[in-house]
């Protein structure tokens, strides 16, 4: 199994990290077609490849996600097809 892949099994698992850090969210959007653009001091906007955006602010000092930044990152994924299951093959 990838990287990538032990990423994203760990953001959507069950119970949620309580440990995701920032850095590790950007390389799994990254990795699943999303670029991200700062909009000034720690906001940030997610942009995917099929034009669905959102945003989020960065955690400071910490860089560790909190629950509800995790479930928008997960509902994120989602919505441009990712689920979090490992595809085999």
């Amino acid at each position: 199994m990838s990287k990538r892949d032990k990423r994203v099994r760990r953001l959507f698992a069950l119970p949620p990290p309580k440990d995701f850090s920032w850095d590790e969210l950007v390389a799994v959007l990254n990795a699943n077609g999303f670029t991200e653009y700062c909009d000034g001091g720690s906001h940030y906007t997610f942009e995917h490849e099929t034009g669905y955006t959102f945003g989020m602010s960065k955690t400071h000092p910490s860089g560790i996600l909190k629950r509800y930044q995790v479930d928008a990152a997960k509902e994120a994924l989602r919505n441009v097809g990712v689920n979090g299951e490992v595809e085999h093959g």
